[in-house]
């Protein structure tokens, strides 16, 4: 989860030099667009491989677990294992969401 925290804090970062940048007139380099999409696109990424990881290692426990686990206990597990997940996705809809809204909004410099 630090990782992903670390990614949505440099997407909001990026972003408010784009807005405060905005404010003052000055085109935008399209690098900076590009980076929140990349970002973006990495939070998911790294969410879902983090979920991946979590289960293998779960279900690895489970297995050389001599007593039986309760169902209810696995699903609880399971619902908690896919917080990643949502979390990556959720930084991923948000940098899509302002890559958009800044693209469609703002003049950028061609290099």
């Amino acid at each position: 989860m630090t990782p992903l925290s670390v990614m949505a804090l440099a997407n909001i970062a990026i972003l408010i030099f784009i807005i405060f940048s905005g404010i003052k007139k000055n085109a935008i380099h399209p690098n900076w667009l590009e980076s929140i999409k990349q970002i973006g696109s990495l939070a998911a990424a790294w969410g879902t491989w983090s979920t991946i990881v979590g289960l293998f290692q779960a279900f690895g426990a489970l297995e050389a677990s001599p007593e039986i686990i309760p169902f209810q206990v696995i699903m609880g597990g399971m619902k908690v294992a896919v917080i990643t997940v949502l979390y990556g996705l959720l930084i991923f809809c948000i940098s899509m969401l302002a890559y958009i809204i800044i693209k469609l909004t703002t003049r950028s410099t061609t290099v």
